[in-house]
């Protein structure tokens, strides 16, 4: 079936599909082609392709002696074969008469593999060029693939540890894991190639937001665990939706990256969508992923913009170059180069280029990256001006933001290590932790305080709390108990708002029990099925459900709890209620306002009650959904904050309210539409 198949397309098309032929983009797209479904007989050939891989695939998960996909990866390099046929299968995603093959093709690649792996072989682990890998994702426990380009040079000498290049793509409307596999398994290395080479899937389209985020660091984890990676040396590449991807994660997390370059792209979300006025708690969910808010950063990382001069994407950069201005960073243009005067940072536009990127500018786009990852990565630099708007963002290379005065207002630190002290000016931090080891001293305007005998040396850092007349260092036990977070306050990774609660291991709970009010339960069954349609479909993986009778201590343990009902239907609402931020009975839902409960319903996130360390939501997933995925990448910001209130329409559903709890998750702020 394979060959008769393959028969009905041209040649040149079997050279790519089968000899690895060059590729002239990453992700190819095919705008002028209608979808073409198989026919009835080659679906029926394709799944049964797609079973006899998944038994192959079974047997190999019953025995013991093989790796787990989170730490060996043979296994799950072989399942991302599987999952990347089942997905298309699913979704009905075959965009051109290429995909069909294509998947066949990615079927057979599984087969093989599953054949070597079941003789304790695993060679594409050893393999040069580009290969496609595959990893278990700890947010939902999809497969999710990678792609490692090895140059022939690897290993090299004994221990050499080597430079990692992380390249995000850009946004393809007919990519999916098929044409993504395809794109990239078995193409030689480049002949000047100096390193490994990462090319992220990122679950698609996202701009690497989310989930996507995730993606990126759960793909460089699994790089790390299979090579010799200098992490002095990562590079971060993108263009287009990858350039959108590189300004928003060099920015937010500059303590990572020997060098950043983002191309193209966008960099703010309001002039790029041309949005007008918007909710407060909108406008504020938008300093969560603004790169241009975090311009400041480019101080402690050295970053390269890139346009082409008639690509309306330029603007992406012109964005940051024009607010590093306006912090009083002198720029200097040099023909079409603009450099910044005081820190690495490049603002490069294409002669009469659209969009894309031309040969002389790429020339200088590595030379920007061959010079910062030969010199590494400035693990303690003397300075630090640093920026960030929620404490999901709050690590500098020697010091963290752990808690703010208040989220989504600036905040910033500059430090400054002078003969052994560190000098700190911060607006807007209520509580910094500064690494043990980067200096002597501490001091805040006219403070002092010992840094490296801190807490006698007990912690890795100090932690410092800002108080009415000045800043006071907690001694071992306050630092103790502040890292514990015994008050729930708002803190890294637990700060909100309800979007946040997808981006680490969660579970959706459904309700088992009878509801106080059905349509209230019509309304959130209806909530929970659209979501699980959508993060399948967009975000590339199974959402993880269970019963609420079913839910074990390990699943409170380890996964944010999503809860969906009312406390009639579902235990779990019924057994945290007393602690949450709302009161919630038969008759009234009072959140930031009263209102009647037959006909609305609450939606938060918040510290769950049964777990300090995870959040717990309630009737929500996304808070955007398919049409956001569907259109610009920019469209994936939160539409509601930490909490809202919903009155349940017989057509639509009504937003009453929404809004953000304060810093000690309790008084609700009062961002009411």
């Amino acid at each position: 079936m394979m060959n008769r198949l393959l028969s009905r397309w041209s040649a040149s098309l079997i050279a790519t599909l089968m000899l690895g032929g060059a590729v002239a983009a990453a992700q190819p797209t095919f705008k002028d082609s209608p979808k073409v479904e198989p026919t009835a007989r080659e679906r029926a050939d394709l799944r049964a392709r797609i079973n006899d891989l998944d038994a192959l695939i079974s047997k190999l998960k019953t025995h013991e002696e093989q790796n787990d996909p989170r730490t060996g990866e043979p296994l799950a390099d072989v399942t991302v074969y599987l999952k990347a046929a089942q997905w298309i299968d699913r979704h009905g995603e075959f965009f051109n008469k290429n995909y069909l093959p294509m998947t066949l093709k990615a079927l057979e690649r599984g087969r093989e593999r599953a054949e070597q792996l079941a003789s304790k072989n695993h060679p594409w682990t050893e393999a040069k060029g580009s290969t496609i890998r595959g990893y278990l994702s700890k947010v939902d426990d999809s497969i999710q693939p990678y792609a490692i380009i090895v140059p022939e040079s690897y290993p090299g000498e004994v221990d050499q540890r080597w430079r990692l290049d992380v390249v995000l793509h850009g946004r393809g409307s007919t990519l999916n894991e098929v044409s993504f596999i395809n794109a990239h398994d078995g193409k030689p290395a480049l002949d000047d190639q100096a390193g490994l080479v990462l090319h992220v899937f990122g679950r698609t389209n996202n701009a690497y937001r989310w989930a996507g985020e995730s993606d990126v660091f759960e793909a460089i984890a699994a790089v790390k665990r299979n090579f010799n990676v200098d992490e002095r040396r990562i590079v971060l590449r993108g263009f287009s939706m990858g350039g959108a991807g590189a300004w928003h994660l060099g920015l937010h997390h500059p303590s990572l990256w020997c060098s950043v370059e983002a191309g193209a792209g966008f960099s703010d979300s309001k002039k790029y969508l041309k949005l007008g006025a918007l909710p407060p708690y909108q406008e504020k969910g938008l300093h969560i992923y603004d790169a241009v808010d975090y311009a400041l950063n480019a101080f402690n990382v050295p970053m390269a913009g890139y346009g082409g001069e008639d690509d309306p994407q330029q603007q992406a950069s012109l964005n940051i170059k024009d607010a590093l201005e306006g912090l009083g960073v002198q720029m200097v243009r040099d023909g079409l180069v603009t450099r910044a005067e005081g820190i690495d940072f490049l603002q490069i536009v294409g002669a009469k280029m659209g969009h894309k990127i031309d040969p002389e500018s790429a020339k200088l786009l590595k030379a920007f990256h061959d010079e910062h990852a030969d010199k590494g990565l400035d693990t303690i630099p003397g300075r630090i001006r640093f920026v960030t708007y929620t404490l999901k963002y709050n690590r500098a290379p020697w010091f963290s933001v752990e808690q703010l005065r208040e989220h989504y207002t600036k905040a910033t630190v500059d430090a400054e290590v002078e003969d052994g002290t560190v000098h700190v000016r911060a607006q807007n931090v209520a509580v910094l932790a500064i690494d043990r080891d980067a200096g002597e001293t501490v001091r805040f305007a006219d403070q002092a305080f010992p840094l490296r005998l801190g807490v006698k040396g007990l912690l890795s850092q100090v932690y410092f709390r800002q108080i009415d007349d000045g800043w006071e260092m907690l001694d071992y036990d306050q630092s103790r108990a502040f890292q514990e977070n015994i008050i729930l306050e708002k803190r890294h990774d637990l700060q909100g708002p309800i979007d946040d609660a997808f981006n680490a291991p969660f579970l959706c709970v459904r309700g088992t029990g009878t509801p106080w009010n059905p349509a209230v339960q019509t309304w959130a069954d209806a909530r929970l099925d659209e979501f699980a349609k959508v993060w399948s479909k967009s975000l590339r993986g199974d959402l993880p459900i269970k019963d609420d009778v079913a839910v074990t201590e390990r699943d409170l343990e380890t996964h944010h709890l999503v809860l969906f009902g009312d406390p009639g239907s579902n235990k779990l609402i019924a057994k945290v209620l007393a602690k949450l931020p709302m009161g919630w009975t038969k008759d009234q839902v009072r959140l930031a306002g009263e209102f009647s409960a037959s006909d609305h319903a609450p939606a938060l996130i918040a510290p769950n009650p049964l777990n300090r360390y995870h959040y717990v939501v309630i009737n929500s997933g996304h808070t955007f959904g398919a049409d956001a995925f569907a259109g610009s990448n920019a469209q994936l910001y939160p539409r509601l904050g930490d909490y809202a209130v919903f009155q349940i329409g017989a057509t639509k559903d009504d937003l009453k309210t929404s809004g953000f709890f304060d810093e000690s998750w309790k008084q609700p702020l009062g961002d009411r539409r």
